[in-house]
Formats: C-alpha cells, sequence, structure tokens
C-alpha cells in the first residue's frame, strides 16, 4: 500500500514545473505571433513597404502633358496652348537671403507695373513701391524654409522670362507652364468651356467640349523619378527614370467659324432689340445631325472665366445666364412649336390629311378645365393646314385625342422628347416628358400643344430634323473628327431610329411651308426663297402653378424647304418688346437666315421665281 502512494507522489507535477511550461507556452506564442508577422511584414505587405521606403529616397515630379487643341470644322483653332513659365527659387542654396529677396521684388515690381500699362483698367493700379513691398514681404517669409524648391509665380510669359533671367539672379529656374487660351475671344464659348484647376492644382476642363471630353483633351502626365539622399538632394549617380508625357487628343469640331460668327452677331442682336433675358441660335444640317452653329447671349470670354460677373452686364438676369449653355442646359415648354409633332404622329397613323377638318366654335374643355386659343378667337371649321397657319390650341387638343394619350406618348419619344441627345458637351439636360399612364384628358390636350413638357433648344430642332431629312432621329454631332498623333479618327452621323414615314415627311415639309406663309409671321417671311417651319409663343409657368399673362418665352424652327441646306431654332426667353414669337422670334430667324443663304450662295428657289414671273 505505501508503495502506491509512493508512485502517486512520484507522478504529480511540482509548481515549479507548471510555471516552466507557462513560460514555454507564452515564449512560443509570442515567437509565433512574431512571426506572423515577420511574414506579413516581408511578404504580403512586402510591396507597401518597398514603396514607403523607395519614396524616402526618390523624388517624383509630373511632366505635365500638352492639353489637346480644339478647332473647328474648316481648321481655325478656337482653343490652343501657349508655353508660359513658372518661376521658382531654391531656397537651400540661398545664402544672403535678403539680398536675394530685394533683387527678386525689384524685377517682379517692374514686371508688375508693365503689365498694368497694357491693362485698359484704370482704377486701383499700384506704385512700384506697392508692388516692391508686397513681393519682399512674401519671398523673404518663403526663402526661410529649408526647401530646395518652393514657386514663386505662375504663368510668366516668354518675354517676361527674358527680363528676368537678364537680372542674372543665381538660386532660380523656370519651368515650362502651358497654358489654355482662345484667339477668337468668346466665339463658341459656350460650346468650347474653358479650363481651370481642380483642389489639387490640375488642370480640369469645365463645361463644353473642355469638360465633357476631358480625359481625350489632357492627354497622360509623365513622371521623373529620381534618387535623392537623406535630404533630398539628387544623387549624381543615382537611379534615373523618365516617363515622357503623352499629349492629348486633338479635335476638330462641325462648327463652322463664319456661321457661328453669324449666329453669335444675330442672337445678340435679338436679344438686345427686343429686350429679352437671354436667347439661343442652333444651325445644323438635318442630313446628317452636324451642328454647325451654337450660340448662346449673354455670353463669356473662357480665357477670362474667373471675371467678376457683376461687370458683364446692366441686365441682372442675365448675368445668371453668361456662362450657362442655354441652348442643351435650360428646359422650358416650348408651346406650339410642338404642334408639328402631334400632326406627324396623326398623319404617320393615317388618322388625319391636310384636308381633315375639325370644328373650333369655342373654347373645349377636358377633365373639367378650360382651353382656349392663344387670341381668343374661333374660326369655325379649319382644316389641319389651317390649324398650324392659326396656331390653333383647339385643333392640337383634337388632334392629340384622335391620337390617344399612349400613341401620343411613344410618337414624342420617337422625335426625342424626354431624354438627352447625347450630344458631346456637357451639362445636357433631359427635358420631361410625363409617362402617359399618368395622363388624363387636360393633359393630352395642353401636351398636344406644347405645354405640360419641357424640352431643350437643341431637342425641339433636333425633332424638326426628323421632318426635313425624311424621317429619321439622328443624334446630333458637335466633334467632326478627332486627331490622335498621326491617327485620324472621323465620327460617323450616327442614325438613331425612323420616326415617321418618308411620306409622311413629305406631306409635313409641305404643310409647314403653307403655315409658314399663311401664318402670324408672314410678314417676314423672306421673298425669294420656301420656308418650313413653325413659331411657339409659350406662356412662362408661374410660382402659384398657373401661367403667367406677361412674359413668355418665343420660338420659331424651321429650315429651307428646297434645299433644306441647314435647320435653324430662334428661343428668346421673356422678350419685352412683344410677347408674341411671330413678332420677335420670327424676324431674327429671317434675319439670320439671310446672311446664311449669302454665305451659302444659294440661288432663290425657282418655283419662287416662276411665280413672280
Amino acid at each position: 500500500m505505501s508503495s502506491v502512494l509512493k508512485r502517486r507522489n512520484n507522478n504529480r507535477k511540482s509548481p515549479v514545473d507548471y510555471r516552466l511550461n507557462i513560460i514555454l507556452l507564452s515564449f512560443l506564442f509570442l515567437f509565433i505571433l512574431v512571426e506572423i508577422r515577420l511574414f506579413k511584414i516581408q511578404v504580403l505587405s512586402y510591396r507597401d513597404y518597398k514603396d514607403q521606403a523607395e519614396k524616402q529616397y526618390e523624388d517624383y515630379r509630373d511632366i505635365q502633358a500638352k492639353r489637346g487643341s480644339i478647332f473647328t470644322k474648316e481648321g481655325y483653332i478656337l482653343a490652343g496652348n501657349q508655353t508660359y513659365y513658372l518661376l521658382y527659387a531654391e531656397p537651400k542654396n540661398i545664402i544672403d537671403k535678403n539680398s536675394f529677396s530685394h533683387n527678386l521684388s525689384s524685377v517682379l515690381a517692374e514686371l508688375s507695373l508693365l503689365r498694368e500699362k497694357s491693362s485698359p483698367e484704370e482704377e486701383g493700379r499700384k506704385t512700384y513701391d506697392d508692388y516692391y513691398v508686397s513681393y519682399y514681404e512674401t519671398i523673404s517669409q518663403e526663402v526661410k524654409k529649408d526647401l530646395y524648391w518652393i514657386p514663386i509665380w505662375h504663368h510668366l510669359t516668354p518675354n517676361e522670362r527674358k527680363i528676368i533671367e537678364e537680372k542674372s539672379i543665381s538660386y532660380i529656374g523656370f519651368e515650362e507652364e502651358p497654358k489654355r487660351y482662345y484667339p477668337e475671344g468668346t466665339l463658341a464659348a459656350h460650346v468650347l468651356g474653358f479650363v481651370g484647376s481642380d483642389e489639387k492644382g490640375n488642370k480640369v476642363g469645365y463645361y463644353g467640349i473642355e469638360g465633357r471630353l476631358n480625359e481625350d483633351l489632357s492627354g497622360r502626365m509623365g513622371k521623373i523619378i529620381e534618387e535623392t539622399d537623406a535630404g533630398g538632394t539628387p544623387i549624381l549617380i543615382g537611379k534615373y527614370k523618365k516617363v515622357d508625357p503623352v499629349q492629348g487628343r486633338d479635335l476638330f469640331l462641325t462648327i463652322q467659324r463664319p456661321i457661328q460668327y453669324i449666329a453669335e452677331k444675330m442672337i445678340k442682336k435679338g436679344v438686345e432689340e427686343y429686350d429679352a433675358v437671354s436667347g439661343s441660335i442652333i444651325v445644323m444640317d438635318p442630313f446628317t445631325g452636324d451642328i454647325l452653329a451654337l450660340a448662346n447671349f449673354p455670353t463669356y470670354n473662357p480665357a477670362d472665366f474667373s471675371a467678376s460677373e457683376t461687370s458683364l452686364g446692366t441686365e441682372s438676369r442675365r448675368k445668371l445666364f453668361e456662362r450657362k449653355n442655354l441652348a442643351i442646359s435650360r428646359t422650358y415648354e416650348p408651346g406650339s412649336v410642338i404642334k408639328p409633332l402631334t400632326v406627324s404622329a396623326a398623319m404617320d397613323l393615317g388618322l388625319v390629311t391636310p384636308e381633315t377638318t375639325y370644328e373650333d366654335n369655342g373654347p373645349a374643355v377636358y377633365s373639367g378645365r378650360i382651353i382656349n386659343n392663344w387670341n381668343f378667337k374661333h374660326l369655325g371649321t379649319l382644316n389641319i393646314v389651317q390649324l398650324l397657319q392659326k396656331s390653333n390650341n383647339i385643333g392640337a387638343a383634337w388632334v392629340g385625342h384622335l391620337v390617344g394619350s399612349k400613341k401620343l406618348h411613344e410618337y414624342f419619344s420617337k422625335f426625342g422628347m424626354g431624354t438627352k441627345t447625347n450630344v458631346e458637351l456637357e451639362g445636357e439636360d433631359s427635358g420631361i416628358l410625363p409617362n402617359y399612364k399618368d395622363w388624363v384628358d387636360i393633359n393630352t390636350a395642353t401636351i398636344s400643344f406644347g405645354q405640360g413638357l419641357s424640352a431643350t433648344a437643341l431637342q425641339v430642332l433636333n425633332a424638326f430634323n426628323v421632318i426635313a431629312n425624311g424621317g429619321y432621329l439622328l443624334e446630333p454631332k458637335i466633334i467632326d473628327r478627332v486627331v490622335d498623333g498621326d491617327k485620324v479618327i472621323d465620327m460617323p452621323t450616327k442614325n438613331i431610329r425612323r420616326v415617321i414615314s418618308k411620306e409622311t415627311s413629305d406631306t409635313m415639309v409641305w404643310v409647314l411651308e403653307k403655315a409658314v406663309e399663311g401664318g402670324e409671321g408672314k410678314a417676314f417671311s423672306l421673298k425669294d426663297y420656301r420656308i418650313s417651319g413653325k413659331t411657339g409663343t409659350a406662356e412662362v409657368p408661374d410660382e402659384k402653378g398657373g401661367y403667367s399673362s406677361t412674359r413668355t418665352n418665343a420660338t420659331f424652327a424651321g429650315f429651307m424647304t428646297d434645299t433644306k441646306k441647314f435647320s435653324m431654332i430662334v428661343v428668346l426667353q421673356e422678350p419685352r418688346t412683344s410677347t408674341y414669337a411671330s413678332e420677335t422670334a420670327v424676324p431674327l430667324w429671317m434675319e439670320t437666315a439671310t446672311e446664311l443663304l449669302e454665305y451659302y450662295g444659294i440661288p432663290p428657289d425657282k418655283e419662287t421665281v416662276q411665280l413672280e414671273n
């Protein structure tokens, strides 16, 4: 019995043994943790730590890529690059910092005075001493920094660089700094957009082509990688690698310089003559979708986009629109200019012909609401041609209900209402075409004559192009070709879909010609040319949910009946000399068309000449 107890006592571990085991297990656990950590550092995170180490002894500098230029279709440059220079200093190498600050401040003050002399501004001019003190205070503080490189002055011209170099100031240098310039000033400003700086100081395009195609234009920046010592100084025999920048692509627009000039001149004249808040003119080729001109007024200079808005005109409301491309970003209720779309749908479905008649014996009631004609007149029996000539709301509502809400919505959608045109410009709006499932009778009636939906000027003109070109909706095109080094990429015409038949298209061209001949604006129609088009005088919605009785938007859209060489839309926002498109948008359209006909050298229509003889 005693021997058994003795063996049992010998098998028991002492407290010392337990402590040793715990210590060994702890060391083993810590060892495993260290191994895991080392594995993570040396294997899993190897690349991250390698990059961090390289950053400590490598210096990276970006090389700015040359931004692509923008040209008209004929090759006139609208946006290009000029070589300017960044002046920098090397504080760590400067011994006499006071003398350095004095010498550099003196020459910069001289350059500032030279810049002032070339400026027309008289107010707020400074003296040499004003500039010198300001520069000295800044530079003397900057050169105290323990740095090898600091920027001093951006955008020096080549001549200004030469003046500074002649002063033989040590420890300064220059870097090329391309700057965007627009040799045509305000021409096509809303098409182009402008180039500014983002929050990181990088050059970025905003609005227009510059914004929408910024990646194509900006190219790809290059990089210089230099091995440096602990102080950041490049090592003479250290690693050096240079990745050259890739130049941005050059863009040739569909814009034609003479046509753009005419459009800008005329829209400025129209807005001022008819005392409108703003206005737009778009000229297109209806068979290719090419935008030949796109002009808005008020406008701005893309080279001076930072100018104060208060210095750009006396009309306060116009200031809101200077940089906005109204032709694609401003939506409005187009009004009666939409009636040809309603009639086209009915004709395409075989529901009406030009000779189809209806009765207009008084106001019509839909969903308990009354609709009336714009002049409150009722002319009894009218046909479809007279509907458009008189811009008759009662007739348009009647035709719209013949078509029905579902089919009317379908045709309007096919004409491009309610969706973006996908033109290559930044800031396009889609407009609003309400879902037909939400329509009641009054909605079908008002949408039939252009109220209760919204569209841009470009959408409206592109819909008219459908009638002009035989029934096809084309995607508006603003880029003619792209030049990428030695490679030229032509942009094709994009045919989106057939909207109406060729027969319907031909009939509507004739109907719209008669609408101009017998319409309210017939007094302004051109003597020797036949024109197919339609006016739109749309009341502006007010804050109470109704429509203003004194404010309207005036539109005329159309094309030359015979040649169809171009289509054009004129939109005037709230003209004050007259609320009617027939007295504002129509004469402006005709006057602009006269200059375009002279530019193209289009002879008078044969049929018109024969009738006169």
